[in-house]
């Protein structure tokens, strides 16, 4: 019995055996699957972190792009002939490649990387190619949205074959936008003729939007029957005062109409009135809860612009702008004295900027009568220009008629136009834009509809530029005495407070111009030399997308 038992004790430890073999067996196998799994994916993920790298070099281009179209807003004219970011690297901006033939495009490292990426701007479908002459311009730009767009294409390295590509479409933003651009909607303070008047409105009605105006006695401007803006409209104000059916806008055209109060956007001024605008914007509607755009509060830094590379005068100035890209000018010293220098060189970079040369004390506008002193920062411009400019003035801008250099000299011309079509004016006032309008006054009332005695008739006055108040407004000397006829401006009109052009309703005036304001649509796109935008607004990004699959 008790051998038996031995026998059977040695048959089951063989058999544990046979069983810690097998288990050993199996884990071997498990070990080899995983391994071989792992093994397996090691293609995969080097295939993912190629297509990640890949996606971030197109990232890289894109931001590249973005980075010196901030510095240069021109930097698109260019094409593919930007240039090249360093003496050892290729410009990385090609033109448009539609993936037949050969791959023409030039590639850029990114530093610390082997990835690359490279850059196209993207022609429209009426051209071949991204053109850089001036007058092609639509071969990149759609003139309706004032948009173009890039296509920034990566690889993980030169070698490979895998690419992935994003494109992204760019807008302006900027009061360049606007053909009419107001903070307020409301009189200057400082354009009222009485010093007791400007500071009643500087205490009640200065920097405060319509329902904080409310029950101030401000004077509010409104838009009548009649009026006509012609392209976009932005106001950081709550709403537009309406007395009848003005128009805002033009029909097909993307003409937005914005404030940023509340829908519907505009108010009608008293029970008299009615309230029945024609809004040509796409929706129809005006568009309420803008945000609003800060304008900057100086245009110093033009100054250091026009000091490095352009054309800087102290004191009061007198220029008329002539087509052989010339200048005539007459700059007055502290002590009045004034010297005229005849085809004065157009400034090298564009731009030309008035300083104050001591204290300037000026009239309002309304009851300018152009004899400040000779230190204030003023400049009186008219002519045409065949070549861009932007013109700055530490205190005023004065469109005025001027002649060889000199205040009217029995000119009556004060038109300031282009001659050549391409061209493109900025003026820029930390102060006032103004239109010269000399009266007699008996006070605060005319006595003279237009001071013909001493000073020329100037009607029907055309200005195409860019005009920017900073602290102020853009408006019309003496605005409430004498029948002038249209001002047209052709451009964009941007102020801190809305100024008054003339006094009466709709196409009956009273005084002053009727107005007929024109939008250049390429302020969409273009602007004159190093003029300013709203602070942190430049090109950017709208919308952009992956393109599947990339070339």
């Amino acid at each position: 019995m008790r051998a038996l038992n031995r026998l059977t004790v040695r048959a089951e430890r063989g058999f544990s055996m046979f069983l810690a073999i097998m288990a050993m067996l199996l884990t071997a196998m498990f070990v080899a699957a995983a391994f071989a799994a792992a093994n397996g994916d090691l293609p995969v993920s080097g295939i993912s972190k190629d297509r990640k790298s890949t996606y971030a070099a197109a990232e890289a281009g894109l931001n590249f792009y973005l980075n010196h179209l901030q510095q240069d807003s021109d930097y698109w004219t260019l094409c593919d002939q930007v240039p090249a970011p360093n003496e050892s690297e290729p410009n990385p901006v090609s033109q448009q490649f539609d993936g037949v033939g050969s791959d023409k495009r030039r590639w850029r490292t990114i530093p610390g990387s082997s990835a690359q990426y490279t850059i196209e701007v993207l022609h429209t479908k009426n051209y071949t190619k991204c053109e850089t002459d001036p007058k092609k311009q639509d071969s990149v730009i759609d003139l309706n949205s004032g948009t173009f767009k890039v296509r920034a294409t990566g690889r993980p390295r030169e070698s490979s074959t895998q690419r992935r590509a994003i494109v992204a479409t760019f807008r302006r933003a900027g009061f360049l936008n606007f053909i009419y651009f107001t903070s307020y909607e409301t009189l200057d303070p400082q354009a009222f003729s009485t010093k007791n008047a400007r500071d009643t409105a500087e205490a009640n009605c200065a920097n405060r939007y319509r329902k904080a105006r409310e029950g101030k006695n401000c004077t509010e401007i409104q838009f009548v029957s009649g009026d006509e803006i012609k392209g976009p409209l932005h106001t950081n104000d709550d709403s537009l005062l309406i007395c009848g059916t003005p128009t805002f806008g033009r029909p097909g055209r993307i003409d937005t109409v914005e404030v940023t109060g509340d829908a519907p956007g505009y108010i009608k001024n008293g029970t008299s009135c009615s309230a029945s605008p024609t809004i040509n914007s796409p929706t129809k509607k005006v568009s309420a809860n803008s945000q609003p755009m800060e304008m900057p509060t100086s245009n110093e830094q033009l100054a250091d612009v026009a000091e490095s590379g352009g054309t800087v005068y102290f004191g009061k100035t007198i220029v008329r702008l002539k087509t052989t890209g010339t200048m005539d000018v007459t700059n007055y010293n502290a002590a009045g004295v004034g010297t005229t220098t005849t085809n004065v060189p157009w400034p090298v970079n564009g731009v030309l900027y008035v300083r104050n040369n001591g204290a300037c004390a000026t009239d309002p506008p309304t009851a300018a009568a152009y004899n400040e002193a000779s230190t204030c920062g003023n400049i009186y411009v008219s002519g045409t220009y065949s070549r861009s400019l932007t013109i700055a003035a530490a205190n005023d801008v004065i469109i005025a008629p001027t002649n060889t250099g000199k205040l009217h000299t029995g000119s009556k011309d004060a038109n300031l136009v282009k001659g050549d079509s391409d061209a493109t004016l900025g003026l820029i006032a930390n102060n006032f834009v103004r239109v010269w309008h000399p009266v007699t006054r008996s006070g605060t009332t005319c006595k003279d509809n237009v001071n013909t005695s001493a000073d020329p008739v100037v009607t029907n006055v055309t200005i195409d530029a860019a005009v920017l108040s900073l602290q102020h407004s853009f408006i019309v000397d003496n605005y409430d005495c004498g029948k002038l006829g249209d001002l047209k401006v052709t451009g964009a009109i941007a102020q801190k407070y809305r100024g008054p052009v003339g006094t009466g309703s709709g196409t009956n005036p009273t005084s002053g111009f009727l107005k007929d304001y024109t939008y250049d649509d390429r302020f969409r796109y273009r602007s004159p030399p190093y003029f300013m935008n709203p602070i942190d607004a430049t090109w950017d990004v709208i919308r952009s997308h992956e393109q599947v699959p990339a070339r």
